[in-house]
């Protein structure tokens, strides 16, 4: 039976690939990939049996929409060519890929045997950077376009990460002029002095990410790249709800930390 394994490369080169995908893309018959970071790309070259890159048809396209589902329909396609198929994506497989989602889910209702596995993420490598627990006040992620265009709420006591801020309100791969609608919108719910973060994981084991903290007033100022990501922090969380600690049986005391004084253990 012919099998579809999709995988994530992770973020930072070839050491994010974990072992299990390492095997994967080894031991496949085929493997395709959409990955922006050159020596990975040589790595995949090198220990795959076969491999072919995407980007032809992911460049060759006018609209985004219509690379994507030109992606879909070739990874579909080497699926049935070849028994073992392996796809890698940049990241996460299934954080903005949307490709291979599809595919995996059109096999899927085919009877066929397609599945994914997961990788870190640009989102995991900003939670580790920038020291942020997303359990605690919650986690809002959107993407920028669909922010605006459903004119979505934002929660300002999560923390809010929004993705593809480059391509705010572009159908392909241009760079967006439209940083100052977003900004307005933003203001909408915060200061225009709340400070935000532009976010950009490091790509190699020697690099730092790129952590900036600007002004929201001055976001249209701020070069803006395809792979970076914008926080906002939390506001504070200041009242509880009696209704719901009553329901819950809660002793608020229970989760204080103790005043009892500890020794520490020689």
């Amino acid at each position: 039976m012919h099998k579809l394994i999709v995988v994530g490369s992770g973020i930072k080169s070839v050491a994010h690939l974990t072992e299990e995908t390492k095997r994967i893309i080894q031991n496949s018959d085929r493997v395709l990939y959409l990955v922006n970071e050159e020596l990975l790309k040589q790595w995949i070259e090198r220990e795959s049996k076969s491999a072919e890159s995407l980007e032809p048809i992911y460049f060759n396209s006018n609209k985004r929409v219509d690379s994507y589902n030109r992606i879909t329909l070739e990874i579909i396609k080497n699926y049935y060519q070849y028994t073992n198929l392996c796809v890698v994506f940049y990241g996460h497989p299934t954080v903005f890929a949307e490709s291979a989602l599809k595919a995996v889910k059109m096999i899927q209702a085919e009877k066929g045997n397609a599945i994914i596995l997961p990788a870190i993420s640009s989102m995991d490598c900003l939670f580790s950077d920038l020291q942020i627990d997303p359990g605690e006040q919650g986690c809002f992620s959107i993407d920028a376009t669909e922010l605006l265009i459903y004119e979505r709420t934002l929660d300002l006591q999560s923390h809010i990460i929004i993705w593809q801020t480059a391509n705010l309100g572009r159908f392909d791969i241009q760079k967006t002029t439209k940083i100052s609608v977003l900004k307005d919108y933003l203001c909408n719910y915060y200061s225009c002095d709340q400070l935000v973060c532009v976010y950009e994981a490091a790509l190699y084991p020697t690099q730092i990410p790129r952590i900036e903290w600007h002004r929201l007033t001055d976001l249209e100022r701020v070069k803006i790249n395809p792979i970076s990501l914008l926080y906002i922090p939390p506001s504070p969380i200041e009242k509880l709800s009696t209704k719901y600690l009553a329901l819950l049986e809660i002793d608020v005391d229970n989760f204080k930390l103790s005043t009892e004084a500890y020794t520490a253990s020689k």
